[in-house]
């Protein structure tokens, strides 16, 4: 053969291969509006909602408003459901009865009144399986794809690639792993050509008493820590769920800059999984793509085992009521009310956040010098 005509042999066949791969990796998205699982749309009243679809009212969904998108966690019973499927977007029972406020807030009216499109990721019907969570959220659900690719699957069709405003994903408990991994599915899914649009991608993400998660919980652990993850089929190399929420936040804030902030409460639900004196590496990074408060006044006065829903409606609160808090030097502290650009300002610190009881017009934050005092 001559020189020239394998010269462009080879070529052609790379750029072959190169089409070929390029094919491959570009994902085909769907989902299945039948389903009891899924992303339910909120109308005007918290009892006016529906299923994703083709053809939503704008009432539900309008492509020229910003989006608040919430992941419920467990649900271990019904007794504190307060409207069935959404009762995580009203002042939960276990708040009220703990806290004795009399200021029952509808969540999702209110954010409509604000001017956003509202969405639960609703897997209610199967978070309360404790167990079987991680698995879920993480690595596979019935037998296909975990929830957080099939739920960043059925966000990104519905928005679609002529959505043009912002995402704001806030999960509560075990909520928060799965806001977590649809932010990165939705990411890898981008990568992989599904879609291109950034606005897709959440701009921030506030989690609310994030659960980690204890291994002993977790159905057959020593077996599925060397499984891979849902779509992207990256292992998790024997990671405990603290290492991978640390991993994971570091990619997608990395990769796309997203404002993270976190508002740690129960013991059993966050703090008891990392160190906090400079020597857990996986807390270190991710302290640095964060702001991350420990909710010491509501501790103080409601005792660690009863805060988790408290801590949920705090920063819940602090959102629909665009709460600015600040620190003892009189700066700008972490809450729902502050801006992106004022998060993204404040991480690497750690925050103790201070009053005493359900009040956040009376509340503020103790920045943490973490070169003197253990956070």
């Amino acid at each position: 053969m001559k020189k020239g005509v394998l010269i462009f042999t080879v070529i052609a066949l790379a750029c072959c291969i190169l089409t070929a791969t390029a094919a491959c990796n570009k994902v085909e998205m769907s989902y299945d509006s039948s389903t009891d699982y899924g992303i339910y749309w909120f109308g005007d009243d918290n009892h006016d909602y529906v299923r994703s679809g083709v053809s939503m009212d704008k009432k539900y969904f309008d492509p020229d408003k910003p989006t608040f998108v919430f992941a419920h966690g467990w649900e271990p019973d019904a007794k504190n459901s307060t409207d069935g499927l959404f009762e995580d977007f009203v002042t939960h029972k276990d708040t009220i009865s703990k806290t004795k406020t009399a200021d029952v807030r509808d969540y999702a009216k209110l954010l409509k009144e604000q001017g956003y499109n509202v969405a639960c990721l609703s897997w209610f019907s199967y978070a309360g399986s404790l167990p079987n969570l991680f698995n879920y959220i993480w690595l596979s659900f019935d037998g296909g794809y975990a929830l957080s690719v099939r739920f960043a699957m059925e966000l990104a069709i519905v928005l679609g690639e002529s959505y043009g405003s912002d995402v704001k994903i806030v999960g509560h408990s075990y909520g928060s792993q799965l806001a977590l991994a649809t932010t990165y599915q939705l990411i890898k899914l981008q990568e992989r050509k599904a879609f291109k649009n950034e606005h897709i991608i959440p701009t921030r993400m506030t989690l609310a008493d994030p659960y980690f998660g204890l291994t002993g919980l977790i159905n057959n652990w020593d077996v599925i820590k060397y499984k891979n993850i849902s779509f992207i089929d990256e292992p998790l190399n024997g990671r405990e769920p603290s290492a991978l929420f640390a991993d994971v936040t570091d990619y997608v804030v990395g990769k796309n800059d997203i404002a993270v902030d976190m508002y740690f409460g129960m013991s059993l639900a966050s703090t008891a999984y990392y160190k906090y004196d400079g020597s857990d590496p996986y807390f270190e990074k991710l302290s640095q793509n964060a702001t991350v408060v420990k909710s010491n006044g509501l501790k103080n006065k409601y005792q660690d085992t009863n805060i988790h829903n408290i801590v949920r409606d705090w920063t819940l609160l602090s959102i629909v009521d665009e709460v600015i808090l600040y620190d003892q030097n009189g700066d700008i502290a972490p809450s729902g009310g502050a801006s992106d650009e004022r998060i993204k300002a404040m991480r690497g610190k750690c925050y103790n956040q201070v009053y005493q009881g359900f009040d956040l017009s009376k509340d503020s934050m103790v920045l943490v010098d973490r070169s003197v005092d253990t956070f």
